[in-house]
């Protein structure tokens, strides 16, 4: 069987990176989402690349999984105690014998728990699987400025979360997506774990700095109080449950749990992960 590809979570943003890396490399592929006008719209692709894929929707993995023989897992955003739809998925591919797995978890994981353990559970449950496992941790994405803090930026010239004064080598969603379509072409990642940050760690005062040199004004990280931050989340309509998932996940910031840096993306790839002002010059000039 030639080799073929799932990409689950494949309209997000790391999904829509990795689509990039693959079509760039002509692999076999095939993008599973819920929806064929908005994946068409958003990963330009031809309904053929497409699958309907629902981690939710059982009905959804048999055909998802038609000819793969390796998939990239992916689960959905914001999602407490995800593990719930995301290890029926892993059973079935053990099931069906699709023994190469490359999971997106997130650097620092294991500092989450309760509902937000989810990460830690699905590696734990990987490594005790017969599966051919691949794990990558990627730090806080640079892309997120961009993707979640525009208008905060532009329109009230500030960074906001509760990452306190803590430090992160923010990594580039291209420099993941980079290491994940390797890892799902190439021979020889079988039972790592590769952990993907930036090159130098970075407060979100120094974002601050860096984002005042980049679009020309002035961007202050002002440092609220978890009180603060959600009440500026519910005066924006945000649920509450988005302020208990956000003040850990910041958290892990705040109190060192990703305050370092590995060489993973540069032993990969050969070449040096890209920093964040080079980042916020290609999504914001």
């Amino acid at each position: 069987m030639k080799e073929k590809i799932l990409i689950t979570g494949a309209t997000g943003t790391i999904g829509k990176a990795l689509v990039r890396q693959l079509q760039g490399l002509k692999a076999n592929f095939v993008a599973g989402s819920r929806d064929f006008n908005k994946a068409k719209s958003t990963l330009n692709i031809s309904e053929d690349k497409w699958v309907k894929f629902d981690f939710a929707e059982i009905h959804t993995f048999e055909k998802a999984t038609e000819n793969v023989d390796r998939v990239f897992v992916l689960g959905p955003p914001l999602t407490l105690n995800l593990e719930q739809i995301l290890i029926p998925f892993i059973d079935f591919l053990i099931h069906k014998g699709i023994n190469r797995v490359v999971y997106l978890s997130a650097f620092g994981n294991q500092s989450l728990g309760g509902d937000l353990a989810f990460h830690h559970i699905m590696e734990n449950y990987l490594k005790e699987s017969q599966l051919g496992f691949t794990i990558l941790q990627p730090s806080f994405f640079a892309q997120n400025f961009k993707n979640y803090e525009y208008e905060n930026l532009m329109e009230r010239g500030i960074t906001f979360n509760v990452a306190g004064d803590g430090k992160v080598g923010f990594v580039d969603v291209e420099d993941v997506a980079k290491v994940a379509s390797k890892v799902l072409t190439e021979d020889g990642h079988a039972g790592k774990t590769y952990q993907l940050t930036g090159p130098v760690l970075l407060s979100y005062h120094d974002a601050a700095n860096i984002l005042s040199e980049v679009l020309n004004k002035n961007i202050i990280y002002p440092n609220p109080s978890e009180e603060a931050y959600r009440g500026a989340l519910k005066a924006g309509g945000a649920p509450d449950f988005i302020a208990d998932y956000m003040i850990p996940v910041y958290g892990m910031i705040k109190d060192g749990s990703v305050g370092r840096l590995t060489k993973d993306v540069e032993e990969v790839l050969g070449e040096k992960p890209t920093d964040l002002k080079t980042v916020l010059k290609r999504d914001f000039v």
